[in-house]
């Protein structure tokens, strides 16, 4: 994952803090569009989930950059929480690439300058795509403009899609660039396939698809003489043996399934546990 080195902000008033609800991120991070402040409006907005940041997510990032720092406005995320898929699919758990917190970590790490973290309710899903863009986009967000891939959908039941987002954005003076999707080695790039590739144990290849090994930031914890790590929050993974590095510390380490469904890996017993606090956990191969 490429990261950018342009600085677009700058530091929080105490005032300022009462609008960001998880002041401890390494971006401030504003929990819903209701809360962005003035200071924060006109910003270039990459919009979607970005489960996994992986290389297409990162060229429409990237892409918001460029057009800020063209415009003289601050790169922003508008991403949803919950995923979509969590409030309308019962049998979608465990599926996710990464948690909220990483991922504003690494959203830091690609310059972004603030991230707007939406909750994905009933009431935000019943949304037209009317509502969307006069609510969110323009009335709360005041966005100067928007980056979406050409998959995007919006609004209720998914009714609206590029095209009719680019009229309601040029009715309020939204800039609107809508990218192509990504293709490795032939293959759209997708959460979905990577999800699929992890399931396999092909790291190498997720790893491809990601711009960097998959990663996860957990706690962990220390049991029978073994420290470990309880991924069971994420997408599935195969059993078996892994080549890892742990904050920097490369080792091997096994992935167990327990017949609760959780998923556990396990460290080497000469494996130092240095903290007790979120660790990055890479896996290599």
């Amino acid at each position: 994952m490429r990261t950018s080195t342009a600085k677009y902000l700058n530091p929080l008033s105490d005032a300022e803090l009462t609008h960001v609800r998880n002041e401890y991120a390494p971006i401030p991070v504003f929990m819903g569009h209701h809360e962005v402040s003035k200071k924060w409006h006109r910003g270039v907005y990459a919009i979607g989930n970005f489960d996994g940041l992986h290389i297409g997510h990162q060229a429409l990032i990237e892409k918001a950059i460029q057009i800020a720092a063209e415009t003289s406005c601050r790169p922003a995320i508008l991403t949803f929480d919950p995923h979509p898929r969590e409030l309308f699919d019962a049998a979608a758990v465990n599926f996710r690439l990464g948690n909220s917190l990483q991922k504003t970590q690494d959203l830091a790490n690609l310059g972004t300058g603030f991230c707007v973290n939406q909750n994905f309710d009933l009431d935000f899903a019943a949304l037209t795509p009317v509502e969307f863009v006069k609510e969110v986009l323009s009335k709360s967000l005041s966005a100067s403009h928007v980056v979406v891939g050409t998959d995007f959908k919006f609004g209720c039941r998914q009714a609206g899609n590029t095209e009719i987002l680019k009229e309601l954005c040029a009715q309020r003076d939204i800039g609107i660039t809508v990218l192509e999707q990504i293709r490795f080695e032939g293959k759209v790039v997708s959460s979905s396939l990577i999800r699929d590739l992890l399931r396999k144990g092909e790291m190498e290849a997720a790893s491809g698809l990601l711009g960097r090994p998959w990663t996860v930031m957990e706690m962990p914890y220390f049991q029978d003489g073994q420290s470990s790590f309880d991924l069971s929050g994420y997408t599935e993974l195969k059993e078996g043996d892994y080549e890892v590095r742990i904050d920097g510390i490369a080792c091997r380490a096994n992935l167990a399934k327990m017949e609760d469904g959780e998923q556990i890996l396990g460290l080497p017993t000469e494996w130092p546990l240095t903290s007790s606090n979120n660790m990055i956990v890479e896996f290599l191969s």
